[in-house]
């Protein structure tokens, strides 16, 4: 297959690297050989019906495979090469058998980034998605006010599920640089909450640190790591930070739902409670919340409530606008000290070849059924700063998450070029 001259760099191509790149641009475009191409133990991993569902996709959001830019071989058996599809560019690291006939055993398509694409293209594809749509790119370096570089809704109501727990980040990096608390400070761990996370299986009362909880928050979005700071913090601490950090309504946010008294509240057990809490206003909700606390166990969620359908996400959920949502991550740009900064960095949310293109990239995502909420904090190769917010709602069905990273990451890549 042809590929770009220009593009490689002084190591030599091999011939089996050549032919595989070949064999992978054509399972790109459809072809049934993973038989052929891949390894027994890559078919056992990612058996190929399931392979073919994954390049449907792929074919699906980016267009059909069109042909190998380049390979750049890192040894005889291992390379990145890049692929032009009808919408973009992706970035795939191959991994061969050391041995002939050297089939393919590992294969990970890393990112894409825009082909001859524009954010007026890329907004347009988000606003067509089934539902509602809330957008904001924001330049951080000039004047407050200065004009956004786009806009979706910038004022709508949204759902933002776990990009909550930057508000819990901020009131913490507040706390330290005030010298009120430490990041070494030791608390036990507790109430429990359901997954997203790992904290959930650790024996109960466990001594951690402040920066563990905050770490497992923001890179793993670990609830019980989340609802253990929510305790430790308090209602008002967390109420004070929403309002510094600029929300429109803080009452939206007061009280603070730990994620299991969100999560229990939707279920039908609770239907009693819930309505109640509902029509109270937020002093109200506040000591209804710490009436039904008890009652709110982990026993009385029902996965298949909580993951087949959204449930109750235009009301019993953490609500902002992208406008909210930029102002918390400006208000993160001013004041986070180091630490907070690189809990931001660890998990970049996009591909790593799309977070390659930034200087720093500060990322916390929020997805349930019915909503999606992906927020960075950006600067650029040209020290340039950004603060970006997509969100996604949908009351009535659930969203396909990769339908709105694909293009977020296209989103970033151009502004990576700006």
């Amino acid at each position: 297959m042809p590929h770009s001259a220009s593009a490689q760099t002084e190591a030599v191509i091999s011939e089996q690297l050549t032919a595989r790149a070949g064999d992978v641009l054509r399972l790109l475009q459809g072809e049934e050989i993973e038989d052929e191409v891949f390894d027994e133990n890559f078919r056992n991993a990612v058996p190929p019906a399931q392979f073919r569902a994954l390049t449907g996709q792929v074919r699906a959001q980016q267009g059909q495979a069109l042909a190998i830019l380049s390979i750049t071989p890192r040894n005889a058996n291992s390379a990145i090469i890049k692929i032009s599809f009808e919408k973009s560019i992706g970035t795939i690291n191959l991994d061969l058998e050391n041995t002939a006939p050297h089939r393919v055993s590992g294969l990970l398509l890393t990112g894409f980034e825009a082909a001859g694409d524009s954010l007026d293209d890329v907004l347009a594809a988000i606003d067509a998605l089934p539902g509602r749509q809330g957008l904001l790119i924001q330049p951080l370096d000039g004047a407050a006010d200065s004009s956004p570089i786009a806009a979706l809704d910038p004022d709508g109501r949204y759902a933002i599920a776990s990009a909550f727990k930057l508000y819990i980040l901020a009131e913490l990096d507040r706390a330290v640089r005030a010298g009120e608390r430490k990041w070494s400070d030791v608390v036990q761990l507790g109430p429990k909450s359901h997954p997203s996370g790992i904290s959930q299986n650790w024996p109960d009362r466990s001594p951690v640190t402040l920066h563990t909880l905050a770490t497992l928050m923001i890179s793993i979005s670990d609830n019980s790591a989340t609802d253990t700071l929510i305790r430790i913090i308090g209602q008002d601490k967390l109420a004070d930070i929403v309002k510094a950090a600029g929300h429109h309504n803080p009452d939206e946010l007061r009280p603070f739902l730990m994620t299991r008294q969100a999560s229990a509240l939707k279920m039908p057990v609770h239907a009693e409670r819930r309505a109640g809490f509902l029509v109270a206003g937020p002093a109200e909700r506040q000591k209804l919340l710490t009436e039904f606390d008890s009652a709110l166990t982990l026993d009385s969620l029902d996965s298949r409530i909580l993951t087949n359908r959204p449930n109750f996400i235009d009301q019993l959920e953490w609500f902002a606008t992208p406008v909210d949502m930029v102002s918390l991550l400006a208000y993160l740009n001013r004041n986070a000290s180091a630490e907070t900064r690189a809990m931001l960095a660890i998990n970049p949310g996009i591909g790593l070849d799309a977070a390659s293109k930034w200087n720093y990239l500060g990322y916390k995502g929020g997805s349930e059924p019915g909503v999606l909420s992906f927020n960075f904090l950006l600067r650029s190769k040209t020290a340039k700063s950004y603060a970006v917010s997509v969100n996604w709602n949908n009351a009535n069905q659930s969203l396909q998450e990769s339908e709105l990273l694909a293009l977020t990451t296209r989103l970033v890549n151009l502004l990576a070029q700006q």
